[in-house]
């Protein structure tokens, strides 16, 4: 069986009743700094308890507001149950027309007519709630495997009274195999560990060393304490000798530490906090590996804490690979797990709602599914974190925008905005991930820019081969490009490629023409991009002093020859031939025109900056953080 959903009322920052559902097998929890991840969590934990047997009190704080009026709601439903677990839980079963399923509701309601004031907690089953809970020993069952967030691992797996690592040995049920008492001819390493007990008690009491202590302790206290008639004979004892098999045993897994062979080849030094997250994390897989025919849960806060790219990449494939009976659900701020978990595993909380990506919720079909299992990297990934997305086609977009954006005192890190970058295609794909079939959307601002692609009259000629002049040779078959007369109608064609990734809260933002380095230059940044240009062209020769001069020579000349247009078509197409013709990389170039921006601007107002930017590209940045006033 699996967890397939949890329902959360008045819970912490949950008042309205909120449903999460999750997958069998890997369900990663993912979102922004408290939006309510470990909310959940902590309402799984608080209904069907952990296997550390950890209590877990019910804090006001836990009270939505700390508004104690209103009772807390949790409900946890399981599905897919095996036979036998269908057995253990019999009499609270849900039966449906499909399957059986087992709902535990769990409330809490805090009580102001006892003294002191405190709350009380009911639990039952059942859709109405009108069903028993199940019996202590079937609960036991339900426990859940619970690592916390920045934990203690290297404590946890040291030796002491309460030891993790004394608790998870002692679940193994073979533990106690072997010999009970020690006779003569047994081998030692056949003895049970409540064998090894009493024996290493019997050395241990008739050591020598000890006989001699406890005689010398009896004849100093008859000889020079006690009276004549009080005789006495002390006997030195090993504490825990008449316990029971089960605390004998506890008693010496709690002298048990784990570590790492101080021979190992990989070990130089003491072993790190991430290491010892992982040896943590393997002792509790280890514990849910007991019993193939019953379900385990394990829930994993933050898992990444302290660990290396590829050991996350390393776990969370091993957390994936886990049998049907092994369900996981954890939360996680890195791109990276959530860029290799697969797509339909993850569940995005928002604004305290909870919007599963998993097929059929999403308006997403089985394609892009595919699609974006191949292609969402940890660099994309960061989509699910952020407050607001610009999505864009090129790395052009991808370098300048931030500039831009700071030009316009929009820093975009500063509203917690990302850019992804999906190149040449899939724009589509990405922008439907932020889109809901139906229910609650999304609320956060994806700007989605893309090029127009439509050359003005004049381009061809410039911007590929000047026998263009003449439309005569222009190619009859397979052109790939398309000038602005061919445009019938030209509203219509801006609406099919807005209706490819609008909707909801999802908006394309198109420039008025052709491309990004041609509305820089139709909008009046020509002659700046000319300068760049020629800088980087120059920087080509390694010799600075003529590095200078023929930086001074090219600028002159580009100058010179896009001052020979007469209108700003051309002028914008003279510009975008150096891209065209593959003289400079867009890249390379948006990288560097990012840094002249900041010099060409220094001290103007964003009232002026805006005037010399593609209006496009503003209402991109100002969709997705505040809009600009006065433009």
């Amino acid at each position: 069986m699996y967890i397939s959903s949890v329902s959360i009322e008045n819970f912490r920052a949950f008042k309205e009743k909120t449903v999460f559902h999750f997958n069998p097998g890997v369900t990663v929890l993912i979102g922004e700094n408290d939006c309510g991840k470990s909310t959940v969590i902590d309402a799984i934990r608080y209904v069907l308890g952990t296997t550390d047997q950890s209590w877990q009190r019910v804090d006001l704080s836990d009270y939505y507001q700390e508004n104690t009026d209103n009772e807390i709601h949790i409900t946890v439903t399981f599905a897919n149950l095996t036979a036998k677990e269908k057995a253990a839980f019999l009499e609270c079963l849900t039966y449906t027309r499909d399957e059986e399923t087992l709902i535990i509701n769990w409330s809490a309601k805090y009580m102001t007519n006892v003294k002191p004031h405190r709350t009380f907690v009911s639990i039952n089953c059942g859709r109405n709630a009108d069903v028993a809970a199940p019996a202590a020993e079937a609960r036991e069952l339900l426990r859940v495997t619970y690592l916390k967030p920045l934990r203690d691992a290297q404590a946890q797996m040291k030796s002491g009274r309460g030891s993790r690592l004394a608790q998870i040995l002692s679940s193994i049920p073979e533990l106690n195999l072997g010999e009970r008492e020690y006779k003569e001819g047994i081998d030692i390493t056949s003895l049970s560990l409540a064998g090894i007990f009493d024996l290493s008690n019997q050395l241990l009491a008739g050591h020598k060393v000890i006989k001699d202590v406890n005689q010398g302790i009896s004849d100093i206290l008859n000889a020079e304490l006690m009276l004549n008639n009080d005789a006495v004979k002390t006997q030195i004892t090993v504490s825990g000798d008449g316990n029971t098999d089960e605390k004998k045993i506890y008693s010496l897994l709690e002298k048990l530490d784990l570590n790492i062979q101080k021979d190992s080849v990989s070990n130089y030094g003491n072993v790190g906090l991430g290491t010892s997250n992982l040896m943590s994390m393997a002792c509790e897989m280890l514990l849910n590996q007991d019993d193939n025919e019953l379900s385990t849960f394990m829930l994993i806060e933050e898992p990444e804490a302290h660990i290396h790219a590829q050991r996350q990449l390393k776990l969370i494939q091993s957390m994936q690979k886990k049998g049907e009976n092994q369900q996981v659900i954890l939360t996680t701020h890195s791109p990276l797990l959530a860029s290799v978990v697969e797509l339909n595993n993850l569940l995005l909380i928002q604004n305290r709602k909870a919007f599963s990506m998993r097929e059929g919720e999403t308006m997403l079909d089985s394609s892009d599914y595919k699609f974006l299992e191949r292609y969402l990297d940890a660099t994309k990934a960061n989509l699910f974190f952020a407050k607001g997305v610009i999505i864009v086609e090129g790395p052009g977009e991808a370098l300048l925008l931030p500039t831009l954006a700071k030009l316009l005192n929009r820093n975009l890190t500063d509203y917690g905005i990302s850019i992804v970058d999906v190149k040449s295609t899939g724009l589509r794909r990405y922008a439907r991930i932020f889109q809901r079939k139906e229910g609650d959307k999304i609320n956060i601002p994806v700007s989605c820019i893309t090029d127009r692609d439509v050359m003005p009259e004049c381009a061809p000629a410039i911007c590929i081969d000047e026998k263009y002049e003449d439309r005569d040779n222009w190619p009859k078959k397979n052109r790939k490009w398309k000038v602005e007369s061919e445009i019938k109608d030209k509203e219509k064609y801006i609406q099919e490629i807005e209706k490819k990734a609008n909707g909801q809260n999802v908006k394309t933002f198109i420039p008025e023409q052709w491309t990004l380095e041609y509305e820089l230059a139709a909008n009046g940044l020509g002659e700046e991009m000319l300068q760049t240009i020629a800088t980087m062209l120059a920087e080509k020769i390694q010799d600075k002093e003529k590095n200078e001069e023929k930086k001074a020579e090219l600028l002159e000349k580009y100058r010179k020859e896009y001052n020979e247009y007469q209108n700003k078509e051309a002028k914008a197409s003279y510009v975008y031939s150096f891209f065209s013709h593959k003289l400079v990389s867009k890249a390379e170039f948006a990288q560097q025109f990012s840094f002249d921006l900041e010099n060409i601007f220094k001290g103007k107002q964003v009232e002026e900056i805006v005037t010399v930017l593609p209006n496009y590209l503003v209402k991109a940045i100002e969709y997705v953080t505040t809009k600009i006033e006065g433009i």
